[in-house]
């Protein structure tokens, strides 16, 4: 089908001057019935003969989902093409996969952490990507990155339809891949979606020749009318439209960082601020409180610098840590943001004398934009932390109502902490006067 070949040969293009595959990493998500599963078996072919000994994985929901589909709907279709008489296939619990005469190898694996421990990948597909939590998706990802440490021209390839309000995970890869489209990136993230856009009513036969991929070749009317009866409304339009459920696709969600500019400022992070620079902390934490960041901000002769002090789960700890640091380094003044959940963090600070200063209203629209405008022109730089990495590519925005926007935590895939402590901590450094005096008593 057209869809498919389009997916192929944009997620296989060669960059020219490596002669490796241009994209690491490839999502695509499409409306159910349109044939991805059979488009992906056949680049997980193709790979398996483009260079020898390739090593090749696929899985699904659970690998009781990748073995039926490899035993029952892929093995079948390659028994009866040119290929049959070249390839060993294996049935055998366990070891169920294929031998080519050039050493490669495609097996199916369990969506699990550690279920490609001590592998080598060449590529690996996640079909189904909607049915894995946040936290298994990343355990999933944590798996899938060291196996590829020594394979040049590696790839991921992730394929779903639309999930619900629990595919955090797809919908984290979803917001990154149409934030590198917007970007136009042509290298390291491919992203295709195929899929009802907004000013189409799915649920209507007229339209669905104009959005569904493969209607009229391996679906039509008869089987979409069948499908909107048996799920409804909102069911179909995720399942045949690729539509998300309401408020999934706010663009207050969209990470706000543009792909490629936080790494842009990244620098090696230092064990300590140095003796005598003046200073300003800043701490935050997410809604659910858990965990908590606590950042610093100072500029020497190389311009404005933050950096990540601390980073652990809860706040038991926040209180005493920020006391520590404040008594040893003497900053300027203690940022957050005024609506933080850890108001009592800042209460405990102000009771002991420590210049705490809450950042609202337009102040913090204004910190937030001042933020993101620094790491765009590149007038900050950023002390390398996973934490933060982590942050600044999910982190999203939403309208503040005065003009402007600020970080959003509730419409953020995780914890954003990093990124707002930082953001905070940056505004503290400009503004110390309006924070509370400092007795510096006792904490």
């Amino acid at each position: 089908m057209a869809w498919q070949r389009t997916a192929a040969d944009v997620a296989l293009e060669i960059d020219p001057a490596t002669g490796l595959f241009a994209y690491s990493s490839v999502g695509i998500t499409v409306p159910r019935q349109s044939g991805k599963t059979t488009m992906v078996g056949a680049v997980c072919e193709h790979r398996s003969l483009y260079r020898p000994r390739r090593r090749v994985w696929y899985t699904s929901q659970s690998r009781e989902f990748a073995r039926d589909w490899l035993l029952n709907e892929h093995l079948p279709a390659l028994e009866s093409s040119p290929l049959e008489p070249f390839v060993k296939v294996r049935r055998a619990q366990g070891s169920e996969g294929i031998s080519f005469p050039n050493g490669s190898l495609f097996r199916i694996f369990a969506p699990l952490r550690k279920a490609l421990h001590s592998k080598q990948s060449d590529l690996v597909v996640v079909d189904e990507c909607w049915a894995q939590d946040l936290e298994h998706g990343r355990d999933l990802d944590q798996g899938i990155v060291p196996t590829q440490a020594t394979r040049p021209g590696a790839q991921v390839i992730k394929l779903s339809t639309a999930g619900d309000e629990d595919s955090l995970w797809l919908w984290e890869m979803v917001t990154r891949g149409r934030a590198a489209v917007e970007a136009g990136r042509t290298e390291g993230i491919c992203y295709l979606e195929w899929g009802c856009p907004d000013d189409l009513d799915p649920t209507s036969p007229s339209a669905w020749e104009q959005f569904h991929p493969a209607f009229g070749i391996t679906i039509g009317v008869a089987q979409m009318k069948a499908a909107l009866d048996e799920l409804g409304p909102q069911a179909f339009a995720r399942a045949y439209g690729n539509r998300w459920p309401d408020g999934m696709g706010e663009a207050g969600t969209a990470p706000k960082i543009p792909p490629g500019r936080f790494s842009a400022v990244l620098v090696p992070a230092v064990a300590s601020v140095p003796a005598g620079v003046r200073c300003a902390l800043g701490f935050d934490t997410p809604r659910d409180r858990s965990d908590a960041t606590v950042a610093v901000a100072w500029r020497d002769l190389s311009g404005l610098r933050s950096e990540i002090v601390d980073h652990r789960a809860g706040t038991g700890w926040l209180a005493e840590r920020l006391g520590e640091l404040s008594h040893r380094r003497h900053p300027v003044a203690i940022g957050y943001p005024a609506d933080s959940p850890a108001l009592d963090v800042a209460d405990t600070l102000a009771t002991a004398g420590l210049p705490v200063l809450p950042v609202r209203g337009r102040d913090w629209t204004a910190a937030c934009a001042r933020w993101l405008a620094d790491i765009i022109d590149r007038k900050i730089r950023i002390g390398i932390h996973p934490a933060m990495t982590a942050a600044a590519e999910i982190a999203p925005g939403r309208d503040s109502g005065d003009g402007g926007w600020v970080w959003h935590r509730r419409g953020a895939l995780t914890s954003i902490a990093p990124v707002t402590a930082s953001t905070a901590a940056c505004w503290a450094l400009d503004h110390p006067a309006a924070a509370e005096p400092a007795a510096w008593t006792a904490f």
